[in-house]
């Protein structure tokens, strides 16, 4: 067993895989492959060893490996996120950039998604309807600028043409 003093100047020196499995989500095996330069592997970092043996990862390293981590989510192969890293010159933040801004496309869907539903969900009548869609589709022009609310729904609930008229009222 690692002696307090040891513990704390590994802690220092970066993270273990262990730490790094748990803060991006990443398999042991993909971390690994990231690192690894032979078949295999995409050889994206190669992270510091300790005098004891053990593979630290500094902050930067946790970032490169989050980035994989988002662009594995979406499905990407390892292979091809190495490609992604080549695009754009290894800039990890450029990637990242993108993936927020893709996170924050798809959360502002399941917003407008989560409202659409709550309001059809709790709507007792037609008035009651009309007021919390006009709630909706104030949230949806502020928030989503000049993509507005849904037009099918708009369409579905007021009839053909009823989409632009509501436009107008807000």
């Amino acid at each position: 067993m690692k002696s307090r003093r040891q513990r704390k100047k590994l802690g220092q020196a970066g993270w273990k895989i262990s730490e790094v499995e748990r803060l991006t989500g990443l398999s042991r095996r993909d971390i690994q492959r990231v690192c690894y330069q032979g078949e295999g592997g995409i050889g994206l970092l190669s992270p510091k060893e300790t005098k004891w043996g053990y593979r630290v990862y500094s902050a930067q390293d946790l970032k490169v490996l989050y980035a994989v981590s988002l662009l594995r989510e979406r499905g990407k192969t390892l292979p091809q996120v190495k490609r992604e890293f080549e695009r754009v010159h290894s800039d990890v933040d450029a990637i990242l950039d993108e993936q927020i801004d893709l996170l924050r496309e798809e959360i502002e869907k399941s917003v407008s998604r989560y409202h659409k539903a709550l309001a059809l969900g709790r709507a007792k009548d037609r008035d009651a309807l009309e007021r919390l869609f006009r709630h909706i589709a104030a949230f949806e022009l502020t928030f989503a600028g000049d993509d507005g609310p849904d037009s099918a729904l708009v369409e579905l609930m007021y009839g053909p043409g009823s989409y632009e008229n509501i436009r107008r009222l807000l």
